[in-house]
């Protein structure tokens, strides 16, 4: 009888044990090195308008995410395995089931996913440039390269502590060519371009003068290379 009862008990164990989440108990919120693998899921329109879990209201068009145990604030990169693209997400509500990870509808669109197998990693807080920035990183995100791009761009920064940064954009003949490409520009940038004689060529300068960090400097001149090929990061004068 107590060998049957023993041997219950046993099986009992095992079956719970078997069951249980495997990663959902060891998720830290500044281990930035280890993988996650977890299901990912997104959000029902029903929760829009409400209160998350950390007092912030839910909508669906930002890169937030609701998680079990990531504290709240976590930056997170989500990678689809199966497609190698990734979106940066801040944790912001709770989750009650183990092993998923819920993103906004924005976020799951970005990596092409409905519920299926993701990989997590936690970012480090020095991310957080590239998560308010991220729709300028699209083409960085969807070929799955988020740490190789930033990573450089953050050992650049490093290197230049204290210095803040323009962008060249162009040289032409004159300033009514040059006013007339800057046209392209979005209509919040033009505003801040200046007009600068070259001392040698006699050309006209276009300075884009945002007085950046490099590595912000870096993201503006992503979003705006396919309208200026020849774009460039100077010192700030």
């Amino acid at each position: 009888m107590k060998y049957k009862l023993l041997h219950s008990v046993v099986l009992t164990v095992l079956f719970v044990a078997a069951t249980l989440p495997a990663t959902a108990q060891t998720v830290s919120s500044t281990d930035t090195t280890t993988r996650h693998t977890m299901r990912g899921t997104y959000y029902s329109d029903k929760f829009v308008g409400r209160k998350t879990s950390s007092g912030e209201v839910f909508v669906q068009d930002k890169y937030t995410a609701a998680h079990k145990t990531f504290k709240f604030g976590t930056l997170l990169l989500v990678t689809n395995p199966k497609n190698g693209k990734q979106v940066i997400v801040r944790v912001n509500d709770r989750c009650p089931r183990h092993n998923i990870i819920d993103l906004t509808r924005k976020a799951a669109q970005q990596i092409d996913i409905k519920s299926h197998t993701v990989h997590v990693e936690v970012l480090p807080p020095r991310y957080l440039v590239a998560w308010e920035m991220q729709d300028k990183l699209l083409d960085v995100l969807r070929e799955g390269r988020l740490r190789e791009y930033f990573d450089k761009g953050f050992r650049d920064a490093r290197q230049d502590i204290g210095k803040l940064f323009d962008l060249e954009l162009f040289q032409c003949r004159n300033l009514e060519e040059a006013k007339k490409r800057v046209e392209r520009l979005p209509i919040f940038y033009q505003d801040q371009v200046e007009y600068r004689p070259n001392a040698s060529s006699g050309n006209v300068v276009a300075v884009l003068a945002i007085a950046q960090s490099r590595m912000r400097a870096e993201l503006v001149k992503k979003e705006l290379g396919a309208l200026f090929p020849n774009i460039r990061i100077v010192e700030t004068k």
